[in-house]
């Protein structure tokens, strides 16, 4: 097997809140908290999970737009961590990111021509003919043409916006791209043109993704394998047909019984309450306020990842490692 393209061990991202007093302390805000996984070249990984629950910090700690607390994450074996800003910025030509909200993201003032011309030029790629057939070619392959590239971001409309951030990440040609809820704010059949875009440029390519949202129907179309978030941290995470089909943390059930279905809604999972302060997370398992099957155990202590095969685990004490459930791998 070949080696993985992004690793991350025991992550940590901890924010420290702005709450002066002589009394008082300030609570620490664990974004990421042991985040471990790897990702395979060429693979769609989802990572899921209600707001808060650390996805988007996740993306960002792996492209070191923030810098995490502990842990290491390696790019092809090489901690970036450990990176200066010299190595950083070569390594940042291997991979992007597209956000949620294509207008944030992009430049209101510039037209897209100088969009995609700038990273080409930050990173002193080419001359300017190189430059120019690759913008043209970089537009053609994310279903524009050349009339769009003197156009402003506001002239077009959001599935065209979220094209040109899609051509804007694409145009170093990278070998990983972070998509942040990356079609969240479109509508429903522009959605699925871009999510077919999307697996088009990932075959052209030969993109790794890590795809990041809460839309569970999207990610069981999109993903080869999910992780699911909750409070920092990673309580499932396998390929996307074995979690879909029966998933098993508590969290994960609740989630996905709660994807609407035409035929019936009977079997739906309730959750408790609303998600915990992440300033200040229950003791033990951080799902036990909310978790219906919750034992004395689950307030006590934290449970470990039980680990299936080489790509399925679950973290919650309802599962021992000597009570491994089969898994076809």
């Amino acid at each position: 097997m070949s080696a993985p393209l992004i690793e991350l061990d025991d992550v940590h991202k901890h924010y420290k809140q702005n709450r002066k007093s002589i009394f008082y302390h300030p609570p620490v805000v664990k974004a990421m908290n042991g985040v471990s996984f790897t990702l395979k070249r060429g693979e769609s990984f989802g990572l899921v999970g209600e707001s808060g629950s650390g996805k988007s910090t996740t993306g960002q700690v792996i492209l070191q737009l923030l810098k995490q607390t502990s842990g290491s994450i390696k790019y092809k074996g090489k901690d970036v961590t450990t990176f200066t800003k010299k190595q950083l910025k070569e390594w940042r030509k291997n991979v992007q990111i597209v956000f949620q909200d294509p207008y944030s993201s992009l430049n209101p003032k510039k037209t897209i021509e100088w969009i995609l011309h700038e990273p080409l030029t930050i990173h002193n790629i080419g001359d300017k003919a190189f430059r120019d057939k690759r913008i043209l070619e970089t537009i053609e392959d994310v279903g524009l043409d050349a009339s769009f590239l003197d156009r402003y971001p506001h002239q077009l409309s959001g599935g065209q916006r979220q094209r040109v951030a899609i051509a804007s990440a694409l145009i170093l040609e990278p070998e990983f791209i972070v998509i942040d809820e990356g079609v969240s704010a479109l509508d429903v059949s522009v959605q699925a043109q871009i999510l077919n875009l999307l697996n088009k440029l990932k075959d052209k390519y030969t993109l790794t993704y890590l795809f990041i949202s809460h839309d569970l129907n999207v990610v069981q179309y999109f993903c080869d394998r999910i992780a699911i978030m909750y409070l920092g941290e990673i309580v499932e995470m396998g390929k996307t047909e074995h979690i879909g089909a029966k998933p098993k943390h508590p969290y994960a059930e609740a989630l996905f019984s709660a994807i609407p279905h035409m035929e019936s809604v009977q079997g739906h999972v309730p959750l408790k309450g609303d998600i915990p302060d992440p300033s200040n997370p229950p003791h033990g398992c951080p799902f036990h306020t909310r978790c219906v099957k919750a034992t004395d155990i689950c307030a006590e202590v934290r449970p470990q990842p039980v680990q299936w095969n080489e790509s399925y685990q679950v973290k919650c004490h309802l599962y021992k490692q000597a009570e491994k459930v089969k898994v076809t791998s």
